[in-house]
C-alpha cells in the first residue's frame, strides 16, 4: 500500500476546499446573518409591542374619561401601527361601540366587519359577529342577522347566540322558533331572569293571553276555643236610651176644682201650655247617659178670673171648702 507524502495530502486538502469551501463559507455566513437577524427581529417586535401597548393604554384612558375624539385618534393610530395584533381587534370592538353610542350604525357595522376579517382568535371574531347581528337586527336586517349568527362556533357564546336568535324570530313574528330558541338558551345554561321573562311572555302571547279565573277565597279560619269563650262570656255594655218624659205625665190628676179650671182655660194658660220653655226643649234634645227619674207633678194652675168677675173666697160652711 503506497503511503501519501505530505505534499500529496496538502494537494488533496486544497482540492477538497476548492470544491466545498464556498458552500461552507456561505453556510457560516447565513448562520451568522440568521442569528443577528433573529435578534434584531425580536428586538423590533418587543419595541413594536411596547409601542402598541402604550398606544392602547392611551386609548383606554381616553375611553374612560370619556373623550370620544381622542379615543378615535389613538384607535386609528393603533390600527395603522399593528393591524394584525390582538390589541387591534380589541380597539376595533371598542371603536364600534363608540360609533354605536353616537348613533352611527353604519360605522359600527363596518368596524365589526373589520374585526371579523382581521382578528386572530376565533372567540374575538364570534364576539364581533354577535354584536354585528345585534346591529343588523336593530336596523331591521333580519336575514343578514340570522346569517351572521349562523357563522358563530364558540361554545361559550351559545346562550347569547340562542337568545339573540329568539329576539330575531320574535321580530319576524315567528313565535314557535322564538320559543324554541329561548328554551335552547335556558337549556344551555342561561340563568338570566330577563330570558325567563321573555319565554314566559312569549308563552302567554302564543296562548292568546287567556287570563285564568281567580282562585276561590280561602275558608275562614276558626277561632280558638279560648278566644271564643272569652267573646261569649264578655258582658256587653250598652247605654240605655233616654226615656222621653211626656208632657202629659207631669200633669196631676185633675180635681173637681182643676177640672173646672181646665174646662175653661184662659188665653194666657193656653199660650203657656202650647209654647214649651227653652229649658224643657234642651232637656229633651240632649240625651242623658243614665235614665232620669220622673219629675214630680206640678201643682195645678189656678184659674185666672175673667174680666169683670169678682171672686169671693169660699165660706167655711160651703161644700167647696169641704
Amino acid at each position: 500500500m503506497e503511503q501519501y507524502t505530505d505534499d500529496e495530502r496538502v494537494d488533496d486538502l486544497k482540492k477538497w476546499w476548492k470544491e466545498n469551501g464556498i458552500s461552507i463559507l456561505a453556510g457560516i455566513g447565513l448562520g451568522v446573518v440568521a442569528i443577528f437577524g433573529w435578534q434584531y427581529w425580536g428586538a423590533h417586535r418587543n419595541s413594536q409591542a411596547e409601542k402598541t401597548s402604550l398606544i392602547y393604554d392611551a386609548f383606554i384612558v381616553a375611553v374612560e374619561k370619556p373623550d370620544a375624539a381622542q379615543a378615535r385618534q389613538h384607535g386609528e393610530a393603533l390600527l395603522a401601527e399593528s393591524p394584525n395584533s390582538t390589541y387591534a381587534a380589541l380597539v376595533g370592538l371598542q371603536l364600534a361601540k363608540l360609533a354605536l353610542d353616537s348613533g352611527d350604525t353604519n360605522a359600527a357595522g363596518q368596524r365589526l366587519e373589520w374585526v371579523i376579517a382581521n382578528a386572530g382568535p376565533d372567540e374575538i371574531k364570534d364576539i364581533a359577529r354577535l354584536r354585528l347581528a345585534r346591529v343588523q337586527l336593530a336596523a331591521g336586517q333580519q336575514a343578514e342577522a340570522e346569517k351572521t349568527l349562523g357563522q358563530m362556533t364558540t361554545p361559550s357564546l351559545q346562550v347569547q347566540r340562542e337568545e339573540l336568535k329568539g329576539d330575531l324570530y320574535l321580530a319576524s313574528n315567528d313565535l314557535d322558533k322564538a320559543r324554541t330558541a329561548y328554551a335552547a338558551a335556558l337549556a344551555a345554561g342561561g340563568n338570566n331572569p330577563l330570558l325567563q321573562l321573555k319565554l314566559d311572555h312569549l308563552g302567554a302571547t302564543a296562548s292568546d293571553a287567556i287570563i285564568p279565573a281567580p282562585p276561590p277565597p280561602p275558608p275562614p279560619t276558626p277561632e280558638p276555643e279560648a278566644a271564643k269563650a272569652t267573646t261569649d262570656t264578655a258582658p256587653t255594655t250598652t247605654t240605655p236610651a233616654p226615656a222621653a218624659v211626656p208632657v202629659e205625665s207631669t200633669k196631676a190628676a185633675p180635681t173637681s176644682e182643676s177640672a173646672e179650671t181646665e174646662a175653661a182655660p184662659t188665653s194666657e194658660s193656653a199660650e203657656t201650655e202650647a209654647a214649651p220653655t227653652s229649658e224643657s226643649a234642651e232637656t229633651e234634645a240632649a240625651p242623658a247617659t243614665a235614665p232620669t227619674p220622673p219629675a214630680e207633678p206640678a201643682p195645678p194652675a189656678e184659674p185666672m178670673p175673667e174680666s169683670g168677675t169678682t171672686l169671693t173666697p169660699p165660706s167655711p160652711t160651703s161644700p167647696a171648702g169641704q
